[in-house]
C-alpha cells in the first residue's frame, strides 16, 4: 500500500516545530494542486526558502522534494471524492476500502491487544462511542476485559489503576476533538499504551498514540452531503479476525 503524507506527518509529528506543521497542513490542504508545482513554487506559496522546504521533507523521511511529489501524486489519487450518489458507485467505494483495510498489517496492533492485560476505549462523539460499545463486544467474546470510558471526569477516576502494559484506545473521526486530546495528554504521564483509529488524515489524536489505525472515508453527494462511515466497522471486522488468527499462532507456538 502506497504511503500517504498524512502517515508521514503522523509519524514524525513530534519533531516538527510549529512553523513546519504549518507548511505540511498548506500542502496537505490542497495536495493534488501541489502534486503540480515545482519545488519554487511550493515553496513560494508556503512563504519559505527551497531549502527550508527540503529539509521538512528530510525531516518526515523523504530524501528529496521528488519523493515529495510523489508521495502528494499518490495521495491526492486517494483523497475523498464528493460524486453523484449512484448505487454502482457506493459498492465500488465498499470494494475498494475493504481492499486497503485488507493490505494493513495488523500484527503489531494485535501483539499489543494480546498483551493487554485491561483495554480502556474512549470514543469521541455519538458515533464513535456506538463503534467503541462494538470494539468492546467483540473484543470481549475473546475473554478480553474492555473498559468504557465516557468522558473526562471518568477517565480521571479509572486511570489510576492502569498498567504499562494495558492499553488505552480512543476513536475519533476527525482526530481533532478537544475533549479527546484533552484526555490523551491525561493519560499519556500514566505510560499506558494508545492505539488511535481516525479518518485518514494528518491529526493532532493520531499523532500523540503508539499506535494507529486508519479509515479511508468517502463523501458522496445527493440533495446534501453524507460520509461513509461503515469502513470503520470493516475494519473493527478484520482486526478482530486478524487478532483471532494472531492469538491461534501464538497459541500453537507455545504448545
Amino acid at each position: 500500500m502506497a504511503v500517504l503524507l498524512e502517515e508521514l506527518v503522523n509519524q514524525h509529528r513530534d519533531q516538527l516545530s510549529k512553523s513546519e506543521k504549518e507548511v505540511l497542513d498548506i500542502i496537505l490542504s490542497d495536495q493534488k494542486s501541489y502534486a503540480r508545482c515545482t519545488s519554487t513554487e511550493l515553496a513560494d506559496t508556503c512563504h519559505i526558502s527551497r531549502t527550508t522546504l527540503l529539509r521538512i521533507c528530510r525531516k518526515i523521511g523523504l530524501m528529496s522534494f521528488s519523493d515529495l511529489k510523489v508521495i502528494l501524486k499518490n495521495s491526492s489519487e486517494t483523497q475523498a471524492k464528493s460524486q453523484r450518489m449512484d448505487f454502482d458507485y457506493i459498492c465500488n467505494i465498499y470494494h475498494n476500502l475493504i481492499d486497503e483495510l485488507n493490505k494493513f498489517s495488523y500484527e503489531q496492533i494485535c501483539q499489543v491487544l494480546y498483551e493487554a492485560e485491561t483495554i480502556y476505549i474512549y470514543g469521541t462523539g455519538n458515533e464513535q462511542k456506538t463503534l467503541a460499545d462494538e470494539f468492546k463486544r467483540i473484543f470481549l467474546f475473546t475473554g478480553k476485559l474492555v473498559i468504557e470510558v465516557f468522558d473526562y471526569g471518568e477517565m480521571e477516576f479509572v486511570r489510576k489503576n492502569f498498567k504499562r502494559t494495558d492499553l488505552f484506545v480512543i476513536i475519533s473521526l476527525s482526530g481533532e476533538t478537544k475533549e479527546g486530546i484533552r484526555i490523551l495528554n491525561a493519560v499519556i504521564p500514566t505510560g499506558v499504551r494508545l492505539l488511535s483509529i481516525t479518518r485518514l488524515q494528518s491529526n493532532t489524536i493520531s499523532g500523540l498514540c503508539d499506535y494507529n489505525l486508519y479509515v479511508a472515508t468517502q463523501v458522496v453527494e445527493q440533495q446534501s452531503f453524507y460520509e461513509l462511515i461503515s469502513a470503520f466497522y470493516i475494519l473493527l471486522d478484520l482486526l478482530f479476525l486478524n487478532y483471532l488468527e494472531y492469538v491461534t499462532e501464538v497459541e500453537n507456538y507455545e504448545l
